[in-house]
């Protein structure tokens, strides 16, 4: 048998990327240790140093076939046991004290919506009795977050230029108002936050993590609408109450926990390249190969319709608390 070099690493990137998944799930590998793989990036300098020294050689193979080892295993650890272990998912820049900057606050009606793009640190958001939406906390300057308002929206924003500047001191309280019913958007990008929104009304959320992690608890909402999320290079869960919504989720080299209560009627629908999930794990019945339904699932009865879209990405569904644990 002749085997052709050229392809022999891109054979052994994808051996290593659908089999460390696997092997992980069936319990062969300790997910703790594969969860490690961000910190073999240096052994790519390594390979690729290997490959220039051995450039026209008879063993110049040997650089490129240790490349494509350390993609594989990265590659596989980061479907197998998501991006946790990503420094820049913990926050990024500086860890000193950061300057106070003057609370923000104001009214928001009913029908509003409340946008919020936060970069590089720190952000906690939690449900506030009232109509009013507030703002505080700290960064490396004092200057504070943007403030837009426009007809009945807020956006709250990163003052721009901030991401290239010592803002991993980044830490903002915001507070989302329980008396209006209101739209809720949140952009996160390389940086870790959590929301939990218990007692608020969200006609809809929608949720972007690049680079960074992030926790959305909407469980016990007094009132819950459609969801939509993308990961990019991170890691997310989401907690929702059974009810009839939809829930559109795109993962991008990322991974997803969503939490719903044990006895919640869902249907999946499943699509992407090179993603991992564990709807079978999770007591789901496979309908077709992009299909899963939950026990007693009726169509015509209020239920989840969750549509996950995963391009080398991972999808986790528990059932009865514990999400993000």
């Amino acid at each position: 048998m002749h085997i052709d070099r050229r392809l022999l690493g891109w054979g052994v990137f994808f051996i290593l990327v659908g089999a460390i998944p696997l092997a992980v799930r069936g319990g062969f590998v300790d997910a703790e240790q594969v969860g490690s793989w961000p910190w073999l990036w240096p052994v790519l300098l390594i390979g690729w140093g290997l490959g220039l020294l051995l450039r026209r050689s008879p063993v110049e193979w040997i650089g490129g076939g240790i490349t494509a080892v350390v993609l594989g295993l990265m590659a596989g650890g980061a479907l197998a046991t998501g991006f946790r272990g990503v420094p820049i998912v913990s926050g990024c820049g500086g860890e000193g004290q950061g300057t106070a900057f003057v609370t923000e606050r104001g009214p928001l009606a009913s029908g509003g919506q409340l946008n919020v793009d936060f970069n590089c640190g720190t952000i906690t958001m939690a449900a506030a009795d009232g109509s009013d939406w507030s703002v505080a906390g700290s960064d490396a300057g004092g200057r504070g977050p943007r403030v837009e308002t426009s007809g009945t929206g807020v956006s709250i924003e990163t003052p721009e230029n901030d991401f290239f500047r010592d803002s991993g001191r980044n830490t903002w309280t915001v507070g989302v108002p329980t008396t209006p019913q209101l739209g809720l958007g949140m952009t996160l990008n390389a940086g870790r936050g959590t929301a939990d929104l218990t007692g608020a009304s969200i006609t809809s959320a929608s949720l972007t993590v690049n680079a960074g992690s992030f926790r959305l608890d909407l469980a016990n909402a007094a009132l819950v609408g459609d969801v939509n999320a993308t990961v990019n290079a991170g890691d997310a869960t989401i907690s929702l109450p059974a009810g009839d919504r939809s829930a559109n989720l795109s993962l991008n080299a990322g991974s997803l926990e969503l939490c719903l209560p044990a006895d919640a009627p869902v249907r999946v629908r499943w699509s992407g390249a090179l993603g991992s999930n564990d709807l079978d794990d999770a007591g789901m019945t496979e309908l077709d190969d992009n299909t899963w339904v939950s026990a007693g699932f009726v169509e015509t009865a209020p239920h989840a319709e969750l549509r996950v879209s995963a391009n080398a990405g991972t999808f986790e569904l528990t059932f009865g608390g514990g999400c993000g644990a």
